[in-house]
């Protein structure tokens, strides 16, 4: 059920998906947390940069079988969706009882099934626009002008993320290939442009970022509190600083199996499963920060790890945290589960499709 299977496993890839939901683990914790050092805060926003761009180019990148992938999309995306976006909820609102629920509305990161469900559902009829990679940016740069485009169903994301899933479409072995073979100081170069870029503009920029940040592409200029020039140049500048981290990345990713290999393979039931320990360790912070103290009396100095001054020993936290989760989330035993029970609810819910073998 992994949207990213493919017929003859690439490691190096595999240990690339590891490495990013580690990083959606991390993010995710952060953003629950509310921690605002300036250190965290910087890695978060590199992160945000790079990270779902690349996660799209590589769904792009193993989704060349569009018919295939349209007629699987609904049981692989839009089952899991309604499931876990509702128990999502119904855990989250014993915390806040505000939140509201929305059927089609993701909270927080289920967003990404609708976002694939969307593009795999309607991918043959786009290959047949001419000038698609082109045309899907200049939409993606008008959708930000609107502002009721936004979290329901995904649009404004699936709108503004569709360029990096047509990018990784296009691209080829033979392109993978060329990049692997790129000088590593000449990645290392464009990594820090990026990296730079992105920081330097969100300093520049200011944008409103109590809801979100500008380049998780959920709202639209006006509610970042840009003008729509400032909201075009900050949008544009994703489809530049995003390839410019994401060659780094995929030139500097090691290509011998590991840990992040495994964690790679089962990187959906990482993504879907870990916002209930997610959940469950937000509601005990303060307790698991006052036993840390215990083992740890030298942090005592400190109120709890979320309040430091610096950010080493949070992120250090953070760390251990996105990579227990996701090594957890990620075994066998837990993916051979989640297939299972996809399995059943696909045949409650669904008839067999014709031609089908009994």
């Amino acid at each position: 059920m992994d949207p990213f299977i493919q017929q003859k496993r690439d490691a190096a890839l595999d240990n690339l998906k590891g490495l990013l939901i580690i990083s959606v683990v991390y993010v995710h914790m952060y953003d629950m947390l509310g921690q605002k050092t300036p250190l965290l805060y910087t890695i978060r926003l590199v992160v945000l940069a790079v990270q779902m761009p690349l996660f799209l180019f590589l769904c792009g990148y193993f989704g060349k079988h569009v018919e295939k992938r349209r007629r699987t999309a609904l049981t692989e995306y839009l089952i899991p969706f309604l499931l876990f976006n509702t128990l999502y909820y119904i855990i989250r609102s014993e915390q806040v009882p505000e939140l509201e629920y929305g059927l089609f509305r993701p909270l927080n990161m289920y967003w990404f099934l609708l976002t694939l469900l969307i593009i795999r559902m309607l991918m043959p009829e786009l290959l047949r626009v001419r000038g698609l990679l082109p045309l899907s940016i200049v939409v993606a740069l008008l959708a930000g002008g609107d502002p009721y485009l936004g979290r329901t169903l995904s649009l404004s994301r699936t709108i503004c993320f569709f360029p990096f899933y047509l990018l990784g479409y296009c691209c080829t072995p033979t392109h993978m290939k060329r990049i692997r073979r790129l000088p590593v100081p000449a990645v290392l170069l464009c990594g820090g442009a990026g990296a730079f870029f992105a920081l330097w503009l969100t300093d520049t920029l200011h944008p409103d970022k109590s809801s979100s940040h500008p380049f998780q592409l959920v709202n639209s200029y006006e509610a970042q509190g840009l003008e729509p020039f400032e909201g075009i140049a900050f949008r544009l500048s994703i489809y530049l600083i995003a390839p410019l981290l994401g060659m780094m990345l995929l030139r500097l990713i090691p290509a011998g199996k590991g840990i992040l290999t495994r964690i790679g393979r089962g990187s959906m039931t990482v993504y879907l499963l870990h916002a209930f320990p997610m959940l469950w360790i937000v509601e005990h912070w303060e307790w698991l920060c006052g036993l840390l103290i215990q083992v740890f009396p030298a942090l005592e100095q400190y109120d709890y790890p979320g309040q430091l001054d610096y950010g080493i020993p949070q992120l250090a936290l953070l760390l251990i945290y996105a990579f227990v989760v996701s090594l957890a989330l990620s075994s066998p035993f837990v993916t051979r589960i989640y297939n299972r029970t996809l399995s059943a609810l696909q045949h409650m819910l669904f008839y067999a499709a014709p031609g089908a073998k009994k």
